[in-house]
């Protein structure tokens, strides 16, 4: 994927020496049951999902870095919608460290990723879906400018069209 960048932000590839950052949210209870992930609770098991991130970033996954530390402290993805109610649709999701959680962070990522998705891909629907006790993922997809369309199975699916800028 091409690497994007906002103003706190870089979204870019994954790398070997992310790993400390990695296993420092993958192994945390709290970030692993809002994002729907087996907690990762050791380097050997963190390793093996960088070097699956480490593939996917070719085409469908971002890390993203903090500026200000250059320390990565979450993931954006791009993959097929599992609820298939748009056509021309790719649906994104997102994992942030929790000592980031609150300061708008995955907005900005999420607003990079829709630009990228809407000029460069072509795609007119962006959708994002999240568990429905997921209250930060909720606001964050909010403030992102995301709107409600269906609540099934726990879930809440959300889209944001090409227009919307």
């Amino acid at each position: 994927m091409m690497a994007l960048e906002s103003e706190r932000l870089i979204l870019r590839g994954w790398y070997i020496s992310d790993l400390d950052d990695l296993h420092e949210f993958t192994s945390n209870k709290k970030v692993a049951d809002l994002a729907g992930f087996k907690v990762r609770n050791n380097k050997g098991e963190s390793l093996q999902l960088l070097q699956r991130f480490i593939i996917d970033s070719n085409d469908s996954l971002w890390a993203i870095e903090l500026k200000e530390s250059n320390k990565v402290i979450g993931w954006i993805e791009v993959h097929e919608p599992a609820e298939k109610t748009f056509t021309n649709s790719k649906e994104i999701g997102a994992t942030l460290s929790e000592e980031y959680w609150g300061q708008a962070l995955i907005p900005e990522a999420i607003k990079q990723v829709c630009s990228y998705l809407f000029i460069e891909e072509k795609i007119s629907i962006v959708v994002w879906s999240h568990y429905v006790y997921n209250v930060q993922s909720e606001k964050a997809i909010i403030k992102a400018g995301f709107k409600l369309y269906l609540e099934e199975n726990n879930k809440k699916y959300y889209y944001i069209h090409s227009n919307y800028q």
